[in-house]
């Protein structure tokens, strides 16, 4: 199983150089966390900057200090992208913040769960999510030229 990296800029990538801190682990037996393609990935402690995502990069494991929900049967991944990558939902995340130096304040993952989004139906979700997405690549290609 691939260790991987977790980056607001890039989300679920492969470990690089830049990332790989494994000489700091004193401990052999370090419990690695496990996360499989469309998960939701975040970072309590850097949520406020952006420290969201989906995990496009597949099954891999990673740091114990990210957490990573699994996407119910009932929601698209790309949806549920779509709306806890927004900054509406992380401002409103951001309300259960806590600690006492601003670095080192974080979003438990249990006040996360407790935001609620809403579902429209499925089909729905999958053109929205298909739409974004879509977007996104077009602006991609665009930047590139």
């Amino acid at each position: 199983m691939p260790l991987v990296s977790f980056t607001v800029e890039n989300g679920v990538t492969p470990k690089t150089e830049r990332y790989n801190r494994e000489f700091l682990v004193r401990d052999e037996d370090k419990k690695y966390k496990f996360t499989q393609l469309d998960d939701i990935v975040y970072n309590p402690a850097n949520l406020k900057f952006g420290a969201i995502a989906r995990n496009k990069y597949g099954a891999a494991v990673f740091s114990p200090i990210y957490v990573t929900y699994g996407v119910l049967s009932e929601a698209h991944p790309l949806f549920v992208e779509l709306i806890v990558t927004s900054t509406n939902f992380i401002q409103r995340a951001l309300r259960y913040q806590e600690g006492t130096v601003y670095e080192r304040m974080a979003v438990k993952s249990f006040d996360l769960l407790r935001s609620e989004i809403p579902l429209p139906t499925l089909p729905e979700q999958e053109v929205i999510g298909s739409f974004f997405s879509d977007l996104d690549q077009l602006i991609t290609l665009h930047q590139r030229k």
